[in-house]
């Protein structure tokens, strides 16, 4: 991960995306999120989604160490 880049761990609930979609309510059981941000004044740029906490967390992990 760049010195530019942040990140935030999510999920899709907390994000209240059930209530913003019509039609995939759940994102297809992917709802555990990472946000990647550009910089600090961005919204995030980048998300990456996971079906159980435990890959999201791994890959938060991994992100960490580039």
């Amino acid at each position: 991960m760049s010195e530019l880049q942040s990140m935030k761990k999510v999920n899709w609930y907390t994000e209240e995306l059930d209530d913003f979609y019509d039609e995939d309510k759940d994102n297809n059981g992917y709802i555990y999120g990472i946000y990647i941000y550009e910089n600090e004044d961005e919204d995030h740029t980048e998300v990456e989604w996971f079906k159980t906490e435990e890959e999201r967390d791994n890959q938060y992990e991994l992100n960490k160490e580039e």
